[in-house]
């Protein structure tokens, strides 16, 4: 009688000791970047292709 009591400690301890894997696992948000909004301001590429634009039109005209 006392080995069938034990037998049965034994397995309710072990199955209390696997019960934890049943638990829903915790799932993380992923991470989202987003790009940042350009400006309105005119780039400098822009800015320098305008001025080259200009001076080399003031020079093709004289």
């Amino acid at each position: 009688m006392k080995k069938i009591a034990a037998a049965i400690a034994m397995s309710t301890i072990a199955a209390s000791a696997t019960a934890g894997g049943l638990e829903e696992p915790q799932m993380e948000a992923p991470i989202i970047v987003e790009a940042a909004a350009s400006s309105s301001a005119p780039s400098a590429e822009v800015v320098m292709m305008l001025a080259f634009l200009t001076v080399f039109g003031a020079a093709a005209s004289h």
